[in-house]
């Protein structure tokens, strides 16, 4: 058997593989994306919401989404935990898509494929093992291929990672899969829109395809379900959609088209989503609850950071380590905050039916917010750049942003406003530490600020790069004056963002200002 060789070897070609395929090809780098034949899931269907056009475009795919022709996104309508119905538009102008998984990723390859990808899509994979400084070999199909660097994006296959997850036994999770038509639904007010609805047990959600042909899952914990499982998944679901009757309603002249599916959308995380010379990328290294519109959002950051990370130690491998640290803290954090954003949801269902499918759901989900038992490569808290959108990450950092809110912030902004000239100092407890960063298509170690206020470093607060603000703010006494220069300097940022980041630094100690102080003593944070 001949032995392939090239640069990187990318296993999966869903939005998280093909992302970092395409984009190491973009760079110029040999790189070999094999997967089987079928997708594991053709029935699934996904909603990529509006917020995601910037990501796509930044991975290089969006103009192939766009040119597909997919079923327009226009928002949510959601009956949650035994509130009114509510309807979540996006804002004018503003548009997803609704996709089938299947169509997606033809798409998806198809695009890697234009950039210079070498596609192997009859390649399932055999085996991976590892060839030390040598990098990795695959067998996929009848192929071997060796590579310098891989990247496991195998979904939940999991080619490398699958033995080191945890999986959040508290919330195991079954999906139920089927698709309607529906007569009569170009009348319907909102046939763009995703359907959400709680019931006691679960939940029910429907992406719509066309403007009359829908895919409902009903999401369940068959542990945890009244519903009792027969031999037919197309039953079981039609009786959890019965569970949910407003999106029962609105399915009462549909047909059901083909065969019903059932597939497991249990949550979990892995230990390490590095090994040497190895990355695991989008659901191969964690899997969050399909609640909403973040799992191929999720995919395609981690399909970008990914590519950022080989990139680097392709170009410099005395960065490998350093970037591949990176990517590790990222993935992990991201994990946490999906988990954190999930947990007012769950505990609004707990409140409403206190069952034990919310109840524990709420209490898996705080728990994992916390980062309970979670390790990391590098501390999570000194990633300059752990956005929900990775697209922002060319600039925020979302702990520092969230502070922003902080009561000691709030107070140096009013006292800022308040005086005719500020004469700021830098702040005395203010220390410089080298922490890695994204710097355009590298992660590169860069000066990052800490204090006696705010411990963890920090190098950019909403878009604001406060080692340039901390340098340059000794030198005005007027803040316009700051305003102008930073500009000069930096890049163009708004006024409100830049008002919030030194606010930022004048709170927490970056900077000081003469015969002030916050109502809070210094504490580290």
């Amino acid at each position: 058997m001949s032995i392939e060789r090239h640069h990187v070897v990318v296993i999966g070609a869903g939005p998280a593989g093909t992302a970092c395929a395409g984009m190491l090809a973009d760079r110029g780098h040999d790189v070999a994306l094999v997967t089987r034949p079928e997708p594991p899931a053709a029935e699934l269907a996904e909603s990529i919401p509006a917020s995601a056009r910037r990501l796509m475009d930044e991975v290089g795919v969006l103009d192939a989404v766009d040119a597909a022709d997919f079923h327009p996104n226009g928002g949510n309508t959601v009956w949650w935990a035994g509130r009114p119905e509510r309807s979540e538009p996006f804002a004018e102008g503003l548009r997803g898509v609704h996709v089938d998984r299947a169509g997606l990723e033809a798409v998806l390859r198809a695009r890697a494929a234009e950039r210079g990808v070498r596609v192997l899509a009859d390649a399932p994979v055999r085996s991976v093992s590892p060839l030390g400084a040598d990098g990795w070999q695959a067998v996929a199909g009848d192929r071997t291929l060796r590579a310098s660097w891989l990247v496991d994006a195998s979904g939940r296959a999991g080619v490398l990672a699958r033995g080191a997850r945890t999986d959040d036994r508290a919330t195991g999770t079954l999906a139920l899969i089927g698709r309607w038509r529906i007569e009569g639904a170009r009348d319907q007010p909102d046939t763009t829109h995703t359907w959400i609805e709680s019931h006691a047990d679960g939940w029910v959600w429907s992406v719509p395809l066309t403007a009359d042909t829908r895919c409902v899952t009903a999401m369940l914990d068959p542990r945890r379900s009244e519903t009792e499982r027969g031999p037919d998944p197309g039953a079981t679901l039609e009786t959890e959609i019965v569970r949910a009757p407003a999106i029962a309603a609105r399915l009462t002249d549909a047909v059901r088209l083909g065969e019903a599916t059932a597939c497991p959308a249990s949550l979990y995380t892995t230990g390490a989503f590095t090994v040497e010379r190895a990355l695991v990328a989008g659901d191969a290294g964690s899997f969050i609850d399909p609640l909403s519109s973040y799992g191929v959002k999720k995919a395609f950051a981690s399909g970008w950071l990914a590519a950022i990370a080989v990139h680097t130690s392709i170009t410099d491998e005395s960065m490998w380590e350093a970037a591949f640290a990176y990517f590790d803290a990222r993935e992990r954090e991201v994990y946490r905050r999906y988990r954190a954003l999930s947990v007012p949801f769950f505990e609004e269902a707990a409140e409403t039916y206190g069952t034990e499918f919310w109840t524990a759901r709420a209490a898996a989900a705080r728990r994992a917010a916390t980062g309970e038992g979670a390790g990391s490569a590098i501390d999570a808290g000194a990633i300059d750049a752990a956005p929900i959108d990775p697209a922002d990450a060319l600039a925020a950092d979302v702990d520092a942003d969230a502070r922003v809110g902080d009561l000691d912030v709030r107070e140096a902004y009013e006292e800022i406003r308040r005086r005719p000239g500020v004469q700021l100092v830098p702040g005395r407890t203010l220390e410089k530490t080298t922490r890695p960063l994204v710097r355009g298509d590298r992660i590169v170690l860069a000066d990052h600020l800490s204090s006696g206020r705010l411990a963890r470093p920090v190098r950019y607060v909403r878009h604001v790069d406060l080692v340039t603000l901390v340098e340059l703010a000794p030198r005005y006494d007027q803040v316009p004056d700051l305003f102008e220069a930073y500009e000069r300097r930096a890049t163009r940022v708004e006024l409100p963002d830049f008002l919030g980041a030194l606010a930022f630094a004048v709170g927490k100690g970056f900077l000081d200002l003469p015969d002030w102080r916050p109502t809070r003593p210094d504490v580290t944070i």
